[in-house]
């Protein structure tokens, strides 16, 4: 089973208003609280929103271009200080407040901001905006629902509009940013308890981060300090190794998020940091074209408590990207094809989808669409109903008015918000995780299954045909044991530029050869020799006697004894109820990623075909240390030398403000930067100089990739 992943719904759909609506409407015009659901949702009697002023918060209008900016509390630089809410025409680079802090009216969880402007088209009106708030899991971000001439709506999901302190962190820091219109929000991989476990660290430490959020307690983390965002365990103790500082950032088209521990003079810094700050700096990369796999942090580099990480994620990719408002995702915004609508159930359906906990509740769900079932009243947006059997116990435990399809790293999960409010504000929500099963039951259909409950979220599982995505299954195509990884996602291939693996067959005379096409995690590429192949193979023969499908990627890899198994199945029959399916073992072969898999047998049994493949990637990914500007790796057979590349002076670059000074395995010259010093900034009018790290030992880190790297150049 995949992991689950919480995915908080972010931004509602567009509502198109007919003519102006008075502040009167809102409750009726905004989408949560769409379907019959109270006005009075998530409402308290007083709501203190002080701790969304630390920060300018952004939401943008795509279709009108319009980009805003808001604080509840003023001060925003665009408009004048007593503006709360400034939006930017971006087509003309025109500011104007639409929401001053002089006329305010906070009325339960909802924010109103008025002006003394007059509206374009209704000189009566004033310009004014809207915020309803909700109670979310995280700090969360506005979001903008719609636009009259005079009214600006948004909504806000975030712990500050709980009654409960339930969801309140010691720290956290904004985590979204905008790339022009297009918003990346790594919400979705925030934890409200517990964290994730860095790869690559030493096998005697474990560094565990979260996300714009300190870590909260769990088995793994119950002795890392409250407000540590990182935190190292090492010889039994946990050490703080950065607090969330600033929000994320967006550079270079990539994501960066910062952690520093700062001490007081009192405070003693961890021995083995040699007198610097502990700090974290994660970057966030989004993959180019579908990965169909989980992800995970890397440590990249670490000196003195500095630690590098990174984490390619589609979590990272713009969210247009990533999530869709109805049942489907399409290949030309998504990349994927996914259409669930097959699995929505008529309302009047007399066996409605079922879960059962393993207490006495029953969950009746549907898909995109409305369930009847567990009698939970007539609100026609009801798509899970929670029922506790011989009571009038009946509760909404999500809404698909405001769903959320979104599909990143491998997980296909929908998500229904907006259901009964629980007594911390929060309001129930369901999370599904669809995971791909040609076979699944009810003629491919599947049933959902309960996992779980956390704060009035409610997880289910659901295995069916109709969440395999197209090409990419969205199964992992890699193998973990502790901190052993086997990664096979190098094979792939996928880009018209590359072509498919073809076998060597060598166990029938020339006349009778065929040629076998195969691809790893992934379908075939319908062209060259397989140009006619099924469009479900990842395994496809071409002889004389026509085409065979042998198989399809229906299942992850798996260890089997020293060697890495792929099984393929559902491929074309080869007699009475039966498919043919391929089996390829992959036994490490280190340095070697381009030799082909071989068929081992042919002729034995039509319906099995077994596959022999020596390459690299089923090494283990392995880390080790050298000195002396040498590393080498006794098991892989790798050695490596860089010390033809270290110089006296070092090594020079420029920009048009700095100058950086590097060396290989040595350090630049002391006039630049101080003594052992490998790398050094230089301001280029003289102002200012800084190291930027000292000369270590040299790491050495996936070997094998490394060496594929270099025989590219």
């Amino acid at each position: 089973m995949r992991r689950l992943v919480l995915v908080p719904s972010e931004g509602a759909p567009q509502r198109r208003f007919l003519w102006p609506a008075a502040l009167l409407w809102l409750p009726l015009l905004l989408p949560g609280l769409e379907g019959g659901a109270s006005p009075a949702v998530a409402a308290q009697s007083s709501f203190s929103y002080q701790a969304l002023c630390r920060y300018t918060w952004e939401a943008v209008d795509p279709q009108k271009k319009v980009h805003y900016e808001i604080n509840p509390c003023g001060g925003l630089g665009k408009c004048d200080k007593s503006s709360a809410v400034c939006a930017t025409d971006i087509k003309t680079n025109n500011s104007f407040s639409v929401g001053n802090i002089s006329l305010t009216r906070n009325t339960k969880l909802l924010l109103e901001f008025n002006t003394t402007k007059p509206c374009p088209q209704q000189n009566s009106q004033h310009l004014q905006s809207s915020i309803n708030f909700y109670c979310g899991k995280t700090l969360g971000s506005p979001e903008f629902v719609a636009s009259t001439d005079c009214v600006h709506y948004f909504e806000w999901k975030t712990y500050v509009a709980c009654k409960k302190d339930l969801f309140k962190p010691k720290k956290e820091v904004p985590c979204y940013v905008y790339d022009g219109l297009k918003k990346h929000d790594l919400n979705p991989l925030i934890k409200t308890s517990g964290a994730y476990l860095v790869d690559e660290s030493e096998d005697d430490v474990e560094l565990h981060i979260n996300i714009c959020r300190n870590i909260g307690k769990s088995d793994a983390t119950r002795n890392c300090p409250g407000d540590a965002a990182a935190c190292l365990l090492k010889d039994g103790l946990a050490f703080d190794m950065g607090q969330p500082k600033d929000q994320l950032k967006f550079e270079r088209n990539r994501l960066l998020l910062t952690y520093e521990r700062q001490f007081t003079n009192q405070e003693e810094k961890p021995d083995f940091c040699h007198g610097h700050n502990p700090a974290v700096t994660i970057t966030f990369v989004c993959p180019q074209g579908r990965r169909g796999e989980g992800t995970y942090p890397k440590l990249t580099a670490e000196s003195n408590c500095r630690y590098e990480i990174e984490w390619v994620t589609e979590s990272a990719c713009h969210r247009d990207y990533l999530e869709s408002k109805n049942c489907t995702l399409t290949n030309e915004q998504h990349n994927i094809y996914v259409n669930l609508t097959s699995l929505t159930q008529d309302p009047g359906y007399t066996s409605a989808y079922l879960a059962k906990d393993e207490e006495e509740y029953y969950y009746y769900l549907n898909v995109c669409g409305r369930t009847n079932g567990g009698n939970c009243g007539n609100d026609e947006y009801i798509s899970t109903c929670q029922f506790k059997p011989g009571t009038h116990q009946h509760k909404v435990a999500g809404r698909f008015a405001n769903q959320i399809l979104r599909y990143a790293d491998g997980d296909l999960i929908l998500t229904y918000p907006g259901g009964d409010t629980c007594s911390s504000g929060f309001q129930r929500m369901t999370v599904i995780n669809f995971e791909c099963n040609q076979t699944a039951a009810n003629d491919g259909k599947g049933v959902p299954e309960y996992v779980g409950e956390t704060d009035c979220t409610y997880y289910f599982t659901w295995e069916t045909k109709y969440a395999c995505v197209g090409e990419k299954e969205g199964l992992p195509c890699r193998v973990a044991d502790k901190k052993k990884h086997h990664d096979l996602s190098r094979l792939i291939r996928h880009s018209e530029s590359e072509q498919n693996w073809e076998a060597v067959d060598g166990t029938l005379v020339e006349a009778e050869k065929q040629m076998f096409f195969i691809n790893v995690c992934h379908n075939v590429l319908r062209k060259g020799g397989a140009e006619n192949c099924s469009e479900e193979a990842s395994v496809c023969a071409v002889g004389k006697n026509g085409i065979k499908n042998l198989g399809t990627f229906m299942s992850p890899p798996t260890k089997v004894g020293d060697m890495i198994q792929l099984i393929y199945s559902n491929g074309d029959s080869c007699g009475q109820n039966k498919k043919i399916q391929t089996k390829i073992s992959l036994i490490c072969k280190p340095g070697d990623l381009e030799s082909a898999p071989v068929l081992m047998n042919s002729e034995q049994d039509e319906c099995l075909y077994k596959f022999e493949w020596h390459t690299a990637a089923a090494c283990v990914l392995s880390k080790t240390k050298g000195d002396n500007c040498k590393v080498s790796d006794s098991q892989a057979g790798f050695s490596f030398d860089l010390s033809p590349l270290m110089t006296e002076k070092g090594y020079e670059v420029n920009t048009s403000d700095y100058s950086f000074y590097i060396n290989i395995c040595g350090a630049v010259p002391n006039v630049l930067c101080g003594q052992n010093s490998a790398a050094c900034q230089v301001k280029r009018n003289g102002e200012g100089k800084w190291s930027l790290g000292a000369h270590v030992s040299l790491r050495h880190r996936y070997i094998f990739l490394l060496l594929a790297q270099l025989s590219n150049l």
